[in-house]
């Protein structure tokens, strides 16, 4: 027991802590896009599929609540290292010039999950809230695709849009990092999952800018 407090203390333990959890961030953002993608199929059936989740309401408090420790350990940890990386760096002409060449996802890393925090804030005060509020469940398409509390208000939709692009870039650059950290960048293994990574950073982000271009910029294609 004392090892593993050791272990989650020390660097390499919050990295791979942050690398764990952004995974599983991942998987609830593939499954959450799958349910999503409904929306294209019409009122009814969008309608019916939220709907159809208060019948398991219970399960789904338990996953939110797991989902809120995910986030929660995710976001205090890559705070913390990135507080520590700042605070004990030592500023070199290489570094000046390894900062220039490194990655547009590399760079923007903090800012992009600054951008990510504001966006849950702005979808859980919007879409999830007014689902939890609401009785009549033919309101749920309406609320998302047509009303100032979804795509029919430009901002919100601007918003989704522009933290879309950053998700890609923060989780392309998750893998790349989560890789090095558990030091299998290099192997058969490593190459496997950077493929992997590819429905993570770019398929899903662009299935959700989808639907809020469509939605939000096409007016649902009328």
């Amino acid at each position: 027991m004392k090892n593993t407090k050791n272990f989650i203390r020390s660097t390499i333990g919050k990295k791979v802590l942050v690398a764990t959890s952004g995974l599983l961030f991942c998987l609830f953002l593939l499954f959450h896009l799958a349910n999503n993608l409904v929306i294209f199929t019409g009122s009814e059936n969008f309608n019916f599929l939220v709907s159809s989740l208060e019948s398991i309401k219970p399960l789904i408090r338990i996953l939110e609540v797991t989902l809120l420790f995910v986030l929660i350990t995710h976001v205090t940890n890559t705070v913390y290292l990135t507080y520590k990386t700042k605070k004990s760096e030592v500023i070199t002409s290489n570094k000046k010039n390894e900062n220039r060449h490194s990655s547009l996802s590399s760079r923007t890393m903090f800012f992009s999950g600054s951008i990510l925090f504001i966006f849950i804030v702005t979808h859980l005060s919007t879409f999830w809230y007014n689902f939890q509020i609401i009785d009549d469940h033919s309101l749920y398409y309406q609320i998302v695709t047509d009303s100032q509390l979804g795509f029919g208000n430009i901002f919100i939709t601007l918003l989704y849009l522009v933290a879309m692009i950053f998700l890609g870039l923060h989780i392309k650059h998750g893998f790349s990092s989560a890789l090095i950290t558990l030091g299998v960048s290099n192997t058969t293994l490593g190459k496997i999952i950077n493929k992997i990574g590819f429905l993570f950073w770019f398929i899903v982000p662009t299935g959700f800018f989808t639907i809020a271009f469509w939605f939000g910029i096409l007016n649902g294609g009328s």
